[in-house]
């Protein structure tokens, strides 16, 4: 009777042990989500991910190793890393072994940082899993196919209060005849308005003398002028820092903006807000150091498309003499002064 039931436990262990023989990993699922795909250097991004066992029968054994480059920094506790963390030449390695029984899974999470800008995937996964009695392992790797930007720093600026404004803060410029854009209704006619300004339509629907009211005040628009064109590193990157630094301060005064460049920042219409403001947190994040046409030509481009009451800001990576007769021309042609940063803060 032993003997049988010892031929029928090896027999149920050799099945159970074919069965869970696999060259791939079928069972297991694996899932990764990253909770934000816009950062800045230093702010901690945590990476959730979920393994599951789809199979009837448990796993043992599962080994999930995630590699981070050397960009990466984890953000755990001490006591977590020294488990759970090995570094190399390579980056970082997280590892963590479990098991699972059928049809269960296991959640767990990494905090990880950035500490520089660019555009990065999240990594590599390997993954081994073995069989019931651990003498034929599976393994595997593929990407862990969560993106992140990462964008520039902030910079230490201050921006002058008066710079720019809210609607009525600029007197736009007059001409012999007024701009019908700037209409805003009607009154009675007291005797001391121009004959030009008297409405003939509205005196005919309304019998009696009635003139026109106009506003000759507008809001002013902020363009920033962005030149990217140098060939210091440093430069470059604290030109992308200053151009975040203005755009998140002029959101914060809910100023409106438009943006021209001659670098990979592009062209960015006037407008306000996080629908505004996010895509070129995101260019700033991948620009190259790529520069198509010279801060001449850009500024030519700027003042083709300039408004009625248009105000400059300029970021370049120096004031050299190359420079300044362009900005003088700028400066020509803006209605609050031009408002320069370059190495270090300065008005022209």
């Amino acid at each position: 009777m032993i003997f049988f039931i010892f031929i029928f436990s090896l027999l149920l262990a050799v099945c159970l042990e074919l069965l869970s023989v696999q060259e791939d990993l079928r069972p297991l699922r694996i899932d990764f989500h990253a909770d934000m795909d816009l950062v800045e250097p230093g702010e901690i991004i945590t990476l959730k991910y979920t393994i599951r066992n789809e199979s009837f029968l448990p796993v043992l054994y599962v080994s999930l190793g995630l590699h981070f480059d050397d960009c990466f920094t984890v953000c755990e506790d001490k006591e977590w890393i020294e488990k759970h963390v090995t570094s190399n030449s390579f980056g970082t390695i997280v590892d963590h072994r479990l098991y699972l029984f059928p049809h269960t899974k296991f959640t767990g999470k990494i905090r990880v940082a950035l500490n520089k800008r660019g555009y990065y995937d999240l990594g590599r996964c390997y993954v081994e899993k073995s069989d019931l009695l651990g003498l034929f392992p599976a393994v595997s790797s593929f990407d862990i196919g969560e993106h992140v930007i990462c964008t520039a720093k902030k910079a230490d600026l201050k921006m002058p209060d008066s710079f720019g404004g809210l609607m009525g803060q600029t007197s736009v410029r007059r001409f012999i005849h007024d701009d019908p854009t700037l209409l805003m209704g009607y009154r009675d006619y007291t005797g001391r308005e121009p004959m030009k300004q008297i409405s003939w339509v509205q005196t005919a629907k309304n019998d009696k003398m009635t003139v026109k009211v106009y506003d000759h005040t507008a809001d002013q628009n902020i363009t920033l002028v962005v030149n990217l064109q140098t060939e210091n590193r440093a430069a470059f990157e604290h030109c992308l820092s200053v151009t975040r630094s203005v755009c998140e301060e002029l959101e914060k005064r809910k100023i409106p903006y438009s943006i021209y460049s001659n670098g990979e920042l592009f062209e960015l219409r006037e407008g306000l807000g996080g629908s505004h403001l996010r895509p070129m947190l995101k260019r700033i994040g991948i620009a190259g150091t790529a520069c198509y046409i010279s801060f001449e030509s850009l500024v030519e481009r700027c003042l083709e498309n300039r408004l009625g009451s248009d105000s400059y800001i300029v970021i370049t990576p120096s004031v050299g003499e190359t420079e300044k007769p362009v900005l003088k021309r700028l400066q020509n042609f803006s209605d609050a002064g031009l408002l320069v940063y370059s190495g270090e803060v300065s008005g022209v």
